[in-house]
């Protein structure tokens, strides 16, 4: 027996391939290469980093950190792996906003 196809955080139209739809059904997350400019990305990566450091403070953002990292980079910003609820920051925002995202 075969079962159709039920996909539940994807929309059926010609922009991501079954494959490519399945791959962010079963892991949460889909890579696709070169989809944003080597420019935007530096600029993303840049105010990232800032906030991290702590140079800026989005009101509300959270930076979460990888505990097990601690041993090999200290306090570094190496350490952390998420920041979340940044929609205070104009600059790493635009990337929530880009028409290719």
């Amino acid at each position: 027996c075969v079962f159709p196809l039920y996909l539940s955080y994807t929309l059926d139209n010609d922009v991501l391939t079954t494959e490519q739809r399945q791959f962010y059904e079963d892991n949460g997350y889909l890579l696709i290469k070169k989809l944003v400019s080597d420019e935007d990305i530096e600029r993303f990566r840049k105010e990232f980093m800032r906030i991290c450091r702590r140079e800026v403070n989005p009101p509300g953002a959270m930076i979460m950190k990888d505990e097990s990292l601690r041993s090999q980079y200290g306090q570094s910003e190496k350490v952390v792996n998420k920041v979340q609820d940044f929609q205070e920051d104009e600059e790493l925002f635009r990337y929530c906003t880009l028409p290719e995202v």
